[in-house]
């Protein structure tokens, strides 16, 4: 999944101009963060209007990946 670009002087300073993608500012992102554990929330992914797309992307990931399994450390046998 693609995080968000959060508007902040890090591209900036790394010589990268995104300023024609559609960035998020970090105050909006926090207040998105803090209302998220206000609401229990597991995930917060404050720029998807529609959760089921999130949803969907969750899913495909596991079909992808959910066969694979790392063996269990022995801390947790």
């Amino acid at each position: 999944m693609s995080g968000y670009l959060v508007a902040t002087e890090f591209h900036e300073r790394q010589g990268m101009d995104l300023s024609a993608l559609a960035r998020m500012t970090a105050d909006d992102v926090v207040t998105a963060s803090l209302r998220a554990l206000d609401l229990g929330e597991v995930v917060c992914a404050p720029g998807v209007e529609n959760a089921t797309l999130l949803e969907d992307v969750f899913k495909a990931n596991l079909a992808a990946f959910g066969g694979q399994s790392p063996p269990l450390a022995a801390l947790y046998r």
